[in-house]
C-alpha cells in the first residue's frame, strides 16, 4: 500500500487501492516526476535503486526535465 503521506500525488486514482508491486511503474513514474523530498524518500525506501532506474530507462511518462535530473542523480547516463 502507498503511504498516506504521498497520497496527494495520486489524485487520479484511489491511492488506498494501489499495490506497490502491481502498480510499481505508475508509482515510480509519478513520484520521480512530481514528488517532493518526503515522497522521494518513501520511494527509495520502498523500491530498490535498480527498480527505479529500470522505470527511468523505460518510461515514456516521465518529463524530459525530470528524466535528465534523475539520470544525473542515479548516474544512469550511460544506460538511459
Amino acid at each position: 500500500m502507498v503511504e498516506k503521506g504521498v497520497w496527494g500525488y495520486f489524485w487520479d486514482s484511489d491511492p488506498s487501492a494501489l499495490d506497490i508491486r502491481l502498480n510499481q511503474t505508475y508509482i515510480i513514474e509519478r513520484l520521480l516526476d512530481l514528488g517532493d523530498e518526503k515522497a522521494v524518500h518513501w520511494l527509495f525506501k520502498t523500491y530498490s535503486r535498480v527498480e527505479v532506474a529500470e522505470v527511468l530507462r523505460s518510461s515514456r511518462s516521465i518529463s524530459p526535465k525530470s528524466r535528465l535530473f534523475w539520470t544525473l542523480i542515479l548516474d544512469e547516463g550511460e544506460h538511459a
